[in-house]
């Protein structure tokens, strides 16, 4: 992976780049990406992703949680572009849209051509647009390509259109707009036993602070412990079966009683099986919990027969 900060970042050759945040690395910002890196291997450029780590709105006190951990966003960026540039708002959020494409994007990064999208704004008070670009663009050399949105269904893909999505319950429209499975990453903390105690142990995920929690319900889920990927039950909600119960996102893996205390899981969110539930028995809610299970498991056989099918 070529990933750099901007101070650090003096290319040798033109380039061919994009510019956002890029929050999720959804369908939309995959066609900017991959539009970026076609142009630059047409012309003999280095595509690059100038990328900023949090939404500009996080350092101007209007925060929004993010659809994916920065560096997580930073690797999978990664994967459609030559070079990938993590900077802080700070760090240019006070330079005037032309001062910006000039000393920046000119002078330091040597843009030859910029791919962007309709809505893109850029330089103090959001003052840069495309029409701004083409205009600088005639004066200093570089040219400009605006690529449409993409859209799933009636809707225009977005970070925000999957955040509400997300926080819904619109599981499958989340996940159609995303192109992948939305996924977390959360480190096993000790929690206080209680899946145990019903005979269907968890582990409790500590995620990064600002990172966005789904809806709370029951999801069957895909596993990564270290090199390993298992299946289990997803659990995120406030527990109110039980009294003075805190809010837990917690993870049911199958046939395995692994210690995992400290590690970091990756977690894909497949199906989101129901909302969540209060029980008013411990009865109750391990009977549901083996409901869960089951649906779970009939999730994975048919994502098995969908894939044995596609190989003929």
């Amino acid at each position: 992976m070529n990933i750099s900060r901007l101070r650090d970042f003096h290319p040798q050759q033109r380039t061919a780049l994009t510019l956002g945040t890029f929050d999720g690395v959804h369908r939309g910002h995959r066609a900017l990406l991959e539009r970026t890196d076609s142009w630059a291997r047409e012309h003999g450029a280095l595509s690059v992703a100038f990328v900023f780590t949090q939404p500009p709105s996080n350092s101007l006190g209007v925060p929004k949680p993010l659809l994916l951990p920065v560096r997580k966003k930073l690797e999978k960026i990664s994967q459609f572009v030559e070079h990938v540039l993590a900077v802080e708002f700070p760090e240019v959020g006070e330079m005037a849209a032309e001062e910006f494409v000039r000393k920046i994007l000119v002078e330091q990064l040597h843009m030859a051509h910029m791919v962007i999208g309709p809505d893109a704004r850029f330089g103090k008070n959001r003052r840069g647009n495309s029409a701004l670009l083409e205009e600088l663009g005639a004066r200093f050399g570089f040219s400009v390509e605006v690529v449409p949105p993409v859209t799933v269904g009636q809707r225009i893909v977005s970070s925000t259109a999957i955040r509400e999505s997300l926080l819904a319950g619109r599981f499958e429209e989340a996940h159609q707009m995303l192109g992948y499975a939305p996924t977390l990453w959360g480190t096993v903390v000790h929690g206080d036993g209680r899946g145990r105690q019903l005979g269907y142990p968890t582990a409790n995920l500590a995620l990064e602070h600002n990172v966005l929690v789904p809806a709370a319900g029951v999801y069957a889920v895909r596993v990564l412990i270290q090199d390993s990927w298992r299946e289990g039950v997803l659990y995120i909600g406030n527990r109110s079966t039980f009294a003075n119960a805190s809010p837990s996102i917690e993870v049911h893996i199958f046939d395995t009683d692994e210690e995992l205390y400290g590690l970091e899981l990756e977690v894909t969110l497949l199906h989101r099986l129901r909302g969540d539930q209060r029980f008013d028995s411990l009865d109750a809610l391990r009977e549901q919990i083996k409901r869960d299970i089951d649906a779970a498991q009939a999730v994975f056989e048919g994502l098995a027969r969908e894939r044995r099918f596609s190989q003929f």
